[in-house]
């Protein structure tokens, strides 16, 4: 483990940025100077059209605009009414005036200027006037409407919330889902467990099925069953109708008594384990994989492993939203420096690993006017229930993760980079290099991922060194993957299979056309079909007599809290 940080009170080091920062503006006044008057000559404007009644319909564009997905100023009366208008301005203008005068600074490294940006952006999200109750329009219609029932219900939420949330919002009703009830429903049989997975098997759809099995190896941040929430929109489901006979990984949530386990061990007992069982249940030598976010990252570990030791047991491998390059892993880069993993060390070595809350809410701060701030306002001071959603409670359901994989993890990828970089790292003494990978692969990113940005994922086409067909999907991190076909608002970016990946992200985009109203899903489908044809016919029963099924699915490792 690494040193204690200097000053545990301060993990991510916002004094020492906060310093450099000051340090900077105040070595350039008239930079901060100018910035300061640019803000107050676009706040006098703004005051001068609200006084002349400007912000009516028909008058001159606002000064300051929300973004297109930002939803705290949906409420008509934020531009109808000149005075919510000239407020919601003024905060916007404000706010963009910071950001920008940090973005300005000279001699601030970019690691600084990334976190302070960040952690400002928070400061300036907390400030919203829509988080005022007395200025936010929804909140005083409601009021006027329900006679101030909305502000009762919103105490007893706060009070729920303190109660059985460790007092935040609640995102979901989590009363609403059961695993192996109405999520993570499709049959199928565990065939193999050890003490870091159970093997999922699932039932045959078709009476004929392509021989090479399928493996899916999820991220261990969360449970598998966001590949397979409803019938309408799971994937499961999907690589079944296609022909596919469907193996998932389920990681067991780590307690204290895993904390030594490594990414190494994660790999042998995971992925590898899972590989060579699937293919002696499905009578195959070879195997297709998917590996989903982290699972991705481990899954092109493995694939390096392979490539070195000469087995051949992948034979094509498909990443969702996965990263391999971590030289900009976006907005997450604002948590990671020496004097924060020392402080994540520091907690995990008190109970063994990170807990599952300690990890959502770091991907909550991430989208935080939408995660945090927008439920906060639902919840306390619309006094709205949590909602039923699939999605949500599969969020909430997090995981644990052991403190030598989790350092191993944030070190070696996020702050090292050294996956990218030909036998830095080495599983068991065989060294990694992605350049060997020759396997056929299949990449999806998504455009407004904020875990894995998908300018980011992109580079896996540069380090490995076979076939690399890229797809880019609208939306996040999973509503992006997610996205069966029929979902309203689907589209995707693909240039033919056979085009060479330019160096360039944006040179790819440029280059590929638009899928509008149209999902991804059938374009891998028949990208695995043209690369695995041969078929067979569908088993009778799942498993074999040396791995006979052990119970149904979902199993037990998934219902571990």
């Amino acid at each position: 483990m690494a040193e204690s940080p200097a000053n545990p009170f301060d993990p991510f080091g916002l004094a020492a940025g906060s310093t450099a920062l000051w340090r900077s503006l105040l070595s350039d006044p008239q930079e901060l100077l100018d910035a300061q008057l640019a803000f107050g000559r676009a706040l006098s404007e703004m005051t001068m059209r609200t006084a002349a009644g400007a912000a009516a319909d028909g008058g001159p564009a606002p000064l300051a605009s929300e973004g297109p997905n930002d939803k705290r100023f949906a409420h008509e009366a934020w531009r109808t009414n000149p005075y919510l208008d000239a407020l919601k301005q003024a905060y916007l203008l404000a706010s963009e005036t910071v950001l920008q005068t940090i973005e300005g600074a000279d001699g601030v490294d970019p690691q600084t200027r990334r976190r302070m940006r960040f952690f400002t952006r928070q400061f300036l999200d907390a400030m919203s006037p829509s988080n005022i109750p007395w200025l936010n329009p929804d909140v005083l219609e409601t009021t006027v409407r329900t006679g101030g029932a909305n502000l009762q219900d919103g105490l007893r939420n706060i009070l729920a919330d303190t109660r059985d949330n460790e007092g935040r919002p609640a995102l979901v009703d989590e009363s609403a889902f059961t695993v192996g009830r109405n999520v993570a429903t499709t049959a199928g049989k565990v065939v193999f467990r050890n003490e870091l997975i159970e093997l999922i098997q699932y039932a045959p759809t078709q009476p004929e099925l392509y021989a090479r099995p399928l493996i899916v190896v999820p991220p261990w941040i969360n449970k598998f069953y966001v590949l397979d929430l409803q019938r309408s929109n799971s994937f499961v489901q999907y690589a079944l109708d296609a022909g596919r006979n469907t193996f998932v990984v389920s990681w067991k949530n780590p307690d204290a008594s895993m904390r030594d386990l490594t990414m190494a061990d994660y790999l042998r007992l995971g992925p590898l384990r899972a590989a060579r069982v699937a293919a002696e249940i499905a009578g195959t030598e070879q195997v297709d994989a998917i590996g989903y976010c982290i699972g991705g990252t481990l899954l092109a570990m493995l694939l390096a492993y392979l490539a070195r030791t000469g087995s051949e047991l992948i034979a094509t491998a498909t990443f969702f939203a996965a990263l391999v390059d971590f030289s900009d892993p976006g907005e997450v880069q604002a948590f990671i420096s020496e004097e924060s993993l020392a402080y994540i060390e520091e907690r995990m070595n008190e109970h063994g690993f990170l807990s599952g809350r300690e990890m959502a809410d770091t991907f909550n701060l991430l989208r935080s006017n939408d995660l945090i701030w927008s439920v906060a306002v639902n919840r306390y001071l619309l006094g709205k229930d949590a909602p039923a959603f699939d999605l949500l409670y599969w969020n909430s359901d997090a995981t644990r993760i052991p403190a030598a994989l989790h350092s191993y993890y944030l070190r070696q990828m996020y702050l090292a980079n050294n996956l990218a970089k030909p036998d830095v790292l080495e599983v068991d003494g065989v060294p990694l290099d992605l350049g060997r990978v020759r396997v056929p692969t299949y990449c999806v990113a998504t455009a407004e991922d904020h875990i894995a940005p998908w300018r980011s994922v992109y580079a896996m086409t540069q380090l490995f060194g076979g076939e690399v067909t890229f797809r880019l999907g609208a939306s996040g991190h999973i509503a992006g993957i997610i996205s069966p076909p029929g979902k309203k608002k689907a589209a995707w970016w693909g240039a033919p299979s056979d085009a060479a990946a330019p160096p360039s992200a944006d040179a790819w985009l440029a280059a590929a056309p638009k899928h509008d109203a149209s999902s991804w899903w059938p374009d891998w489908e028949g990208w695995l079909a043209v690369r695995s044809p041969e078929r067979t016919t569908a088993p009778d029963g799942l498993g074999s007599a040396r791995h006979p099924p052990l119970e149904d699915a979902p199993g037990t490792y998934v219902l571990e809290r």
